[in-house]
């Protein structure tokens, strides 16, 4: 059982659902409408008590397929009373520390990673460890996906939901370019560390096209995309990249391996004249320019002076201190432009 967050035309509601097998694949069946606040199903007969409708629980004891009062009492805790939850909470994770866990078995190994979709391994795996190269999906540990099996993909998506929330804005669009897997469209240790530094059209392009063959794979759609899936457009497209710390990190590297005795001066910022001379344009051309046309620029000027391509790792950095800075005056002039 699982209660899930919907739209509808009344606005945002809760519905009480159940994932059954059906022939070989899992399907989400209705149980209850809790309404908007689910909270209202709990109540508190003194102390610090709480229990749940009667009238509720009898009725998903007729309806559940498999029925477990401590899973159902679990699902409503979020919406139990803050002083209640403070005073309850100890025992509460007392009683959960007890639980008896078993290591999985070679065969269920074996049976979750191949039950289990790629882009929920992603999904899964960076919101544990927000790491934007996840290497072979394959080899990822089989219990990082237990929580995925045996649920219908309605409730897989809702649980994904859930753990989104907890997502600072600026992590959105990384993790979207992430878990679409959209480094593997390009070469190069960039597409992996820096997704800012990509042709952003082709980026685009190649989201889209990951996005419709995701929606039809996993909810058979090809004429309309699936709400779950609107979800990640928005998030695409409504969120910029983060600040990458692969600048940073270069540079220190540069440091320590060509390091000597004397402490390096204090890291300055690039004059933008200075930067301009890098990117090879003069002031009225870079006025011009959008975060998209600089990034399209910079991307054609690191391929030219990256080391892998026989560059210098200095003229690299000042190159990438040259991007930083150009875009930090693009950044200022925007909010400067909008008060």
């Amino acid at each position: 059982m699982y209660i899930a967050r919907v739209n509808t035309p009344r606005g945002e509601t809760f519905i009480l659902r159940e994932s059954a097998r059906q022939d070989t694949a899992y399907v989400s069946h209705d149980l209850f409408d809790l309404g908007p606040s689910p909270g209202k199903w709990v109540d508190y007969p003194g102390g610090n008590a709480f229990y749940l409708d009667e009238d509720l629980v009898d009725l998903v004891m007729d309806r559940a397929a498999a029925f477990d009062m401590d899973q159902l009492e679990d699902l409503f805790w979020p919406w139990v009373r803050p002083d209640i939850q403070r005073a309850v909470d100890t025992f509460r994770n007392r009683s959960f520390s007890s639980r008896k866990r078993t290591p999985l078995s070679r065969e269920e190994k074996d049976r979750i990673l191949k039950s289990v979709h790629p882009f929920d391994m992603r999904r899964a795996h960076y919101l544990k460890f927000g790491n934007m190269d996840q290497g072979p999906v394959s080899g990822m540990p089989a219990a990082l996906f237990k929580d995925l099996t045996r649920k219908s993909r309605d409730e897989i998506e809702q649980d994904f939901m859930a753990r989104e929330t907890f997502l600072k804005a600026k992590e959105v669009k990384s993790y979207v370019y992430a878990i679409f897997d959209l480094q593997s469209f390009f070469s190069g240790f960039l597409a992996k560390k820096m997704p800012q530094a990509m042709d952003q059209e082709k980026v685009e392009k190649f989201f889209l096209k990951e996005l419709c063959r995701l929606n039809h794979a996993l909810f058979d759609r090809n004429s309309s995309l699936a709400p779950y899936m609107i979800r990640y457009l928005i998030m695409f497209f409504d969120h910029e990249y983060a600040h990458s710390t692969l600048l940073e990190e270069l540079e220190k590297d540069f440091i320590f391996r060509n390091r000597t005795r004397f402490r390096p001066s204090p890291k300055k910022v690039m004059q933008t004249q200075k930067a301009l001379s890098m990117f090879e344009i003069d002031p009225t051309a870079f006025e011009a320019l959008d975060k998209r046309g600089l990034t399209r620029l910079y991307r054609k000027l690191a391929s030219k002076h990256h080391p892998d391509k026989g560059g210098s790792n200095e003229a690299f950095i000042q190159l990438n201190n040259a991007f930083q800075a150009l875009l930090s005056k693009i950044d200022n002039a925007k909010k400067q432009a909008s008060r």
